[in-house]
């Protein structure tokens, strides 16, 4: 699910037009906010012991212990604040559509479902239709398929650069 809040809050920020600030504030309420689990998993492992840890139907039970308050209701109560503070609604809309997609995740999809990856694959086709779009603009007549190819070369510039560093040049 963490990959389908990803590809969910990237295609938010994209129709909101959000700039780079907003969007790290988008983004840390929309998909980093994930990040209690791993502050939960101490008490996850008091509760079930380190094998508990391999179980993994246990491990996605959505009473699990390893959720904090901040996949509650209650969160609003931090959330809200939090918005209010920073004159923005970013904040609570984006952890809104987190939790949103965890209940309809737990309630009606299942995990690792069609249901999700249908959701994951139409709103990352939805993501790459409006990038095009937008590419578009500043390059009239792109067609899509020299649009993913340039996505792709720039996905795969910086892995180059550090495999580079790390191993040095290649040999011709």
């Amino acid at each position: 699910m963490a990959v389908t809040h990803l590809v969910v809050s990237l295609l938010l920020i994209h129709i909101l037009t959000l700039d780079r600030s907003d969007a790290y504030v988008a983004l840390m309420f929309g998909v980093f906010i994930d990040v209690d689990h791993l502050f939960g998993l101490k008490g996850y492992i008091d509760a079930h012991g380190v094998g508990g840890v391999l179980d993994f139907d246990s491990l996605i039970n959505a009473d699990g212990p390893w959720k904090s308050m901040l996949h509650s209701p209650i969160a609003v109560m931090i959330v809200g604040p939090v918005a209010t503070a920073s004159r923005l609604a970013l904040p609570l809309v984006f952890w809104s559509v987190h939790i949103t997609m965890d209940y309809a995740e737990d309630t009606f999809l299942g995990l690792f479902s069609i249901g999700e990856m249908a959701l994951l694959a139409g709103c990352f086709s939805a993501l790459l239709l409006l990038s095009h779009r937008r590419a578009c603009v500043f390059e009239p007549g792109m067609r899509f398929g020299e649009f993913l190819v340039r996505q792709l070369s720039r996905v795969s510039s910086p892995f180059s650069r550090v495999r580079s560093a790390v191993c040095g040049p290649r040999a011709p």
